[in-house]
């Protein structure tokens, strides 16, 4: 019996482990095409592969596998013309129910034709000649011939380690799917051919470009797709299925000898697309090894790659989506192809759920708002998402979890199934915490980060970031993390500073420890750990309550507790204290709003604070205390925000508050953040009652003469 073969789009997943690809959706329809005869590889013809297709090919086939009776026999008996083409109309009769009809949106056909203009290849949307355009750069050498060491003019690593992902190539294929136009398919085979040549398969292990681990598993998944859609054309000829199938099983080979050391999100995406090559190919002799191989990375790393909490060791939201939903494409797969589900860790499905809840809880509830852009945070290396990429998302958590009625509630945009609990959200493994007003449009939510990572280094996904957050009220995120800017680009110290420089702890809501009273050089102030602990939390009537800490420098710890203060008008206290030997100046920054709205945000040097000045009546007063004893210094700082990987990034308020610390005494600070209509109404005050008490914290605030204790002892912690 022949089993149907599935195939499912994860192939954008494995791209958007590094750079997620928002292409636009288009509905509009399809206008008619005057009827032309197809072009054909005599009129336009690609390189020819320098290989004896025919014996290698035969040489990695199972002529055993059902189905192949035929091809066998015509082999036994030399007639290998014969065989080929039987292979062919194998392959072609094998009806896949689970490749999409939807035609590709305009943005994604200009990029197909783009790559036969000029060999503009799309590698992604921060890489392109003219972004107006969507235009990509071109590799077109003056004899026309393709440059594949092309790199534009300041780009880092990333452009060179994308281009041999062949990114435009599968959706030149979703092109060829809507119009049958065989300019497509012989782009694919002149542009693939031509890459073969210029970069055999090499002898040792991979570099950090073409045959690098995730390029590989990229380019594999990708021809997964390209397969499909094209090998109904008339140029998808039998030769060039042997020379397709040589070096699908080639880059499978490869990729199984050579498995990615670092232990993360790219090994997991080696996981994949091996399962994917063995389940998709059955019929070629190592098709089962490749499997085991990728099953056997799958169960390893499932407990090693998800912390306890549901997040991902990267602690990116980002990929940690983007793992999620190649997991979840994997599962289908399996089931689509009958495979046995005990292949996979018992405790996948618990797993999941868990990371599935981990991107519940961080979405912002901008997200049931139409067209929403900004729906979750930016922490560590990653790119806010929006409305619709959530959805899709949330539709599989749903489809995965049918009997869950909290991922109805999201998918459906809250029309039917149950809302998401407002009660506070620890994520202490990773070191997220949640706190929630509610999940309609205008509500409250702030969101702290303080990570347990032993990832540092400029290649880490992870940011010197402990003890910041992000507050979003009523549509606005007052408090945006700065972003990433830059990817790495080790030969290029104009990059790397730039990554640097958003990686840094003063670039985030936090707490850092200087020498003097100026904002250093780039790094020298940042954290050198981020081992970030709950000390505590509290759910009351009147207010909700996280404390954590982090040693973030060897003799200096940052404790910051965060009060979410209800009624009568919900506000935020927060009491930042910094214990230790060191001397020195406790520098307390804060990052305000967008690039696009510095004329809304007015710095408050007298006040120790700051305000916005929005016309919708949805602003936020901020001021700061310290103790009695101490003075305070406002510093204004240039900020910055950049939601790319293209260099480029917009300026914003941000100011410091600096106390020094003369000796092992302790600094504290109190902050408060007071949402307002405007900001001349509040009268604000905040002091401390008990003084320096490692184990206790007591603060009185003042608002318009109402007064709230807040307080904690450690010894109630839970």
């Amino acid at each position: 019996m022949m089993i149907f073969k599935s195939h499912f789009y994860i192939y954008a997943f494995l791209s958007s482990i590094i750079m997620l690809i928002g292409c636009a959706d288009n509905d509009m329809p399809i206008k008619d095409k005057e009827e032309k005869p197809p072009i054909t590889d005599e009129e336009n013809p690609p390189l020819s592969p320098n290989e004896n297709t025919e014996v290698a090919l035969f040489n990695i086939l199972n002529l055993n596998y059902p189905g192949l009776a035929t091809v066998k026999a015509l082999h036994e008996a030399g007639d290998a013309t014969t065989a080929l083409k039987e292979l062919l109309a194998y392959y072609r009769n094998i009806k896949n129910p689970n490749v999409t009809s939807d035609p590709p949106s305009d943005v994604e056909r200009g990029y197909a034709d783009y790559a036969i203009d000029e060999y503009r290849f799309y590698v992604n949307d921060n890489y392109l000649e003219d972004k107006i355009l969507k235009k990509p750069y071109s590799l077109q050498n003056s004899d026309k011939t393709i440059n594949w060491k092309f790199t534009p003019k300041g780009a880092d690593n990333e452009y060179q380690k994308q281009l041999h992902r062949h990114n435009w190539m599968p959706l030149q294929g979703k092109s060829y799917q809507e119009s049958h136009d065989e300019k497509y398919m012989l782009s694919w085979k002149e542009v693939y051919t031509d890459w073969i040549a210029k970069h055999p398969l090499p002898e040792g292990s991979p570099d950090k470009f073409k045959w690098y681990q995730l390029q590989v598993s990229t380019r594999i998944m990708g021809q997964t797709e390209l397969f499909e859609y094209f090998k109904s054309s008339p140029n998808f000829t039998s030769e060039w299925l042997s020379f397709f199938l040589i070096h699908f099983a080639e880059h499978a080979d490869y990729l199984s000898q050579y498995k990615y050391a670092g232990g993360n999100n790219i090994l997991l995406s080696q996981a994949v697309a091996l399962v994917f090559a063995g389940t998709l190919f059955p019929e070629l002799k190592n098709a089962s090894q490749w499997q085991k191989t990728g099953y056997d990375i799958i169960n390893d790393q499932t407990s090693k790659l998800f912390l306890d909490d549901g997040m991902t060791n990267d602690l990116s939201l980002h990929y940690h989506i983007g793992i999620l939903d190649g997991l979840y494409d994997l599962k289908r797969l399996l089931l689509q192809n009958e495979v046995p589900e005990n292949l996979l860790s018992p405790n996948l499905n618990e797993v999941l759920l868990k990371a599935a809840k981990v991107v519940m809880h961080f979405t912002y509830p901008s997200y049931f708002t139409k067209n929403s852009k900004d729906c979750t945070p930016a922490f560590n290396d990653s790119w806010v998402k929006t409305r619709s990429v959530l959805n899709k998302n949330f539709k599989k958590y749903r489809e995965m979890f049918p009997e869950d009625s909290e991922f109805e509630y999201m998918s459906t945009y809250g029309k039917s199934g149950t809302c998401p609990s407002t009660q506070i959200k620890t994520f202490p493994s990773s070191g997220f915490y949640v706190l929630r007003s509610g999940w309609d449009p205008q509500s409250t939510v702030l969101i702290h980060s303080n990570n347990v990572s032993l990832k540092l280094g400029d290649s880490s996904h992870n940011q010197l970031d402990n003890g910041t957050f992000e507050l979003y009220r009523n549509g606005r995120n007052f408090f945006p993390d700065s972003g990433v800017c830059a990817y790495m680009a080790e030969d290029n110290e104009k990059i790397m500073e730039l990554r640097r420089w958003f990686r840094q702890t003063k670039a985030h809501n936090t707490m850092v420890l200087g020498k003097t009273t100026d904002h250093e050089e780039t790094g020298t102030e940042n954290i050198n750990k981020a081992a970030g602990t709950l000390l505590l939390f509290e759910e009351k009537d009147e207010y909700q309550l996280i404390v954590t800490e982090n040693q973030g420098y060897n003799n200096f710890k940052h404790r910051r507790s965060i009060f979410y203060v209800k009624q009568p008008q919900d506000f935020f206290v927060l009491v930042d204290e910094g214990f230790g030997t060191a001397t020195g100046y406790a520098k307390l920054y804060f990052h305000l709003c967008d690039g696009k709205s510095v004329d809304n945000v007015l710095l408050d040097k007298e006040e120790f604070g700051a305000h916005t000045t929005f016309d919708n009546s949805n602003n936020l007063l901020i001021r700061t205390f310290g103790e009695a004893s101490r003075n305070l210094i406002f510093k204004e700082f240039d900020g910055r925000i950049s939601y790319q990987t293209d260099r480029k990034y917009e300026h914003r308020k941000s100011y410091a508050v600096v106390m020094r610390k003369p000796d092992n005494n302790p600094v504290r600070y109190i902050t408060v953040l007071y949402p307002v209509d405007s900001a001349t109404s509040p009268v604000i005050k905040g002091q401390f009652v008990n003084t320096g008490n490692e184990d206790k914290v007591s603060v009185n605030v003042t608002i318009n003469k109402k007064l709230y204790n807040l307080s904690y002892s450690l010894n109630k912690r839970r």
